[in-house]
């Protein structure tokens, strides 16, 4: 998994977007010219592995969503600006797949 956040960080830079805007995103707002900017950062889980019900299941539909666009938002990247062939990224993904199923990674993601 980690290889694959890698990867993606690389590729996104080297098709000049921004790979994590979230740290960002109260200068951009506040460059626009909005004022009273009101920044929070949440944690959203990925997978069921919270003891809050809540957050359990905000973690479950979190993972689904995950592994369900996992394809989608990793071949054009990795393909194009990469170079990798089909077979290699679906490879790779796999292997991600399988470490999210396995649930020792208690990862989350800051929203």
């Amino acid at each position: 998994m980690y290889k694959w956040v890698q990867l993606e960080i690389e590729a996104a830079n080297k098709v000049g977007r921004e790979p994590s805007p979230g740290p960002k995103l109260e200068k951009w707002v506040s460059d626009a010219g909005f004022v009273n900017i009101r920044h929070h950062v949440f944690k959203l889980p990925l997978g069921p592995w919270p003891k809050d019900p809540v957050l359990k299941e905000i973690g479950l539909l979190n993972i689904a969503n995950c592994i369900s666009g996992l394809e989608a938002f990793s071949m054009r990247l990795m393909c194009d600006a990469l170079g990798w062939t089909d077979e290699d990224v679906h490879e790779l993904l796999a292997k991600v797949r399988k470490e999210w199923m396995a649930q020792r990674i208690h990862g989350y993601n800051n929203l």
